[in-house]
């Protein structure tokens, strides 16, 4: 699995994700249930010491939420907090990637979670439900040098 599918099976995976429909990819709906990933884009680093290349890839993390009190509001503010948490332990998670149509091994060696806001009001009243946005970015190497 290459680094997007890797983040999207690791949310998938986590306890915390359960509320949800599915972790989709470049997709989400309007309602409350569902959560969308959307990868922003990966940046190239560094190399290690033999010419590895490292990179950060950055997601926006759309999530539908119930926000009818001030009840709610808290949980969905305590889901960015248990997420960072989450997150922050998966380390030194393998995956694959395709580089100039070559299959390499790779590491995902950091993923993180920030940036949490209430983002939009779908139908326009905030009882229907909220999309809230959370960044979350993953570090990895892969290893294209013997």
């Amino acid at each position: 699995m290459n680094v997007i599918e890797t983040v999207r099976r690791i949310l998938s995976e986590c306890d915390i994700m359960d509320e949800f429909n599915g972790i989709h990819v470049d997709y989400t709906e309007a309602t409350t249930g569902f959560a969308g990933l959307f990868p922003n884009g990966a940046t190239k680093t560094g190399e290690d010491l033999i010419g590895n290349p490292k990179y950060r890839i950055t997601f926006a993390l759309y999530t539908g939420l119930s926000s009818a009190n001030d009840y709610d509001r808290l949980a969905n503010s305590d889901l960015l907090l248990r997420l960072t948490y989450y997150l922050n332990q998966q380390k030194n998670i393998a995956i694959t990637e395709t580089v100039n149509g070559e299959e390499y091994p790779g590491e995902i060696t950091r993923l993180f979670c920030s940036n949490g806001l209430l983002f939009d009001y779908p139908t326009g009243d905030m009882n229907d439900g909220v999309r809230y946005q959370l960044q979350i970015g993953a570090e990895y190497a892969i290893y294209t040098e013997d």
